[in-house]
């Protein structure tokens, strides 16, 4: 003879949450039977049938690139070094100083958006405290015309 449970006490009995068992029911994977507003599970787990698992595919890996624009982030400039019969030190020298040179640059970049927002920041200052002034004086004028 088959016993049944409730949702609630075959969610606990097996540790499975209500809501995927709710789930299941409603995609039709799962034995139930609802009498009087209550879902009942059979006690058994040979009743429940199987939830297919789904196969997720691994995504395959991007080959690696074989040039310097790999190594590179972005914001540098490609460098096209051709691939010789040159020692690989030269090679390697080469390119590290042709990122310190790109490094460099970037540098001094920034160092004159630093200087030239620094010239923003005295220039905006400057105004405040003349906007200040003025409404100040503003304010002295309209307090001599309210007495």
């Amino acid at each position: 003879m088959e016993q049944w449970l409730l949702l609630t006490d075959y969610a606990s009995k097996y540790r499975v949450s209500v809501s995927t068992l709710r789930r299941r029911i409603k995609a039709g994977l799962q034995a139930h039977k609802f009498e009087a507003g209550r879902y009942y599970l059979p006690d058994h787990l040979e009743a429940a049938v199987e939830v297919p698992k789904q196969v997720v595919k691994a995504a395959e890996p991007a080959p690696l690139k074989k040039t310097v624009e790999a190594v590179v982030p972005p914001a540098m400039p490609k460098v096209d070094v051709p691939l010789t019969d040159e020692p690989l030190i030269t090679t390697t020298t080469k390119l590290l100083n042709e990122l310190k040179q790109a490094y460099t640059l970037i540098l001094h970049e920034k160092e004159e958006q630093i200087i030239y927002l620094k010239e923003e920041i005295a220039d905006l200052k400057t105004l405040v405290r003349v906007l200040e002034s003025e409404n100040a004086r503003l304010r002295d004028q309209a307090s001599h015309f309210g007495n």
